[in-house]
C-alpha cells in the first residue's frame, strides 16, 4: 500500500573530497564501520527511521522538524568532537528538509524526497543546511545563518533555506 505521509527528512552525505581520497582498505572499513554505527546511534537516539544507506551516505526520516535537527546537530558535534580527540572523522554535509511523499514498504518517495537530497548536496563539508519551512516548524529554537534562497537540480521552483549553526 502507497500512502501521502508527511515527514522530516534528512540526507547525510560524506563530502567527496574525503570519498573520492579513500581507497578501499581496512583502515577505511574501520573509519567507515565507526561512522555508520556513530550515526545510527544518533538517528535511534533522535527515533529516526532509516530509510536507505548507499555507499556515500545516509537518508533517513523523523516525525519532527525538532527530531531531525537536533540529530543532525549530534552528527557534526560528535564528528567534531572525535576530530579533535583522535585526529579524523570523515567530514559530511547534511540537508534537513520538511515535506510530504509517497510512502510504501520500501521507503519513501517524491518531490519533497528529491528537495531534501538536493538541500544536502548544496551544503558543504560540515554544514547543515534546512530549508526554512523545517526551521520555522521546529520553532525557530535552532540558530541559523546565511538565510539564501536556491536553485535545485531538477525543481523548477528555487527553495528558501538557512545554514544551521551546530558549533
Amino acid at each position: 500500500t502507497i500512502v501521502k505521509q508527511a515527514a522530516i527528512f534528512c540526507f547525510v552525505y560524506f563530502t567527496w573530497i574525503f570519498f573520492r581520497a579513500a581507497t578501499v582498505t581496512d583502515a577505511w572499513s574501520n573509519v567507515r564501520g565507526w561512522h555508520d554505527r556513530m550515526l545510527r546511534a544518533c538517528f535511534s537516539l533522535h527515533v529516526g527511521q532509516e530509510v536507505d544507506h548507499a555507499g556515500d551516505g545516509f537518508f533517513v526520516a523523523f516525525a519532527s522538524p525538532q527530531a531531525a535537527l537536533r540529530c543532525a546537530i549530534a552528527i557534526q558535534q560528535g564528528l567534531a568532537t572525535h576530530r579533535s580527540e583522535h585526529g579524523f572523522a570523515p567530514q559530511v554535509r547534511i540537508g534537513v528538509h520538511s515535506a510530504e511523499a509517497l510512502k510504501s514498504a520500501s521507503g519513501f518517495t517524491g518531490k519533497g524526497v528529491h528537495e531534501a537530497a538536493r538541500i544536502a548536496a548544496a551544503a558543504g563539508a560540515g554544514e547543515i543546511i534546512a530549508s526554512r519551512s523545517t526551521l520555522s516548524a521546529g520553532g525557530d529554537v535552532f540558530g541559523y545563518s546565511s538565510a539564501r534562497v536556491i536553485e535545485l537540480k531538477g525543481l523548477s521552483a528555487p527553495l528558501a533555506v538557512a545554514t544551521v549553526e551546530w558549533r
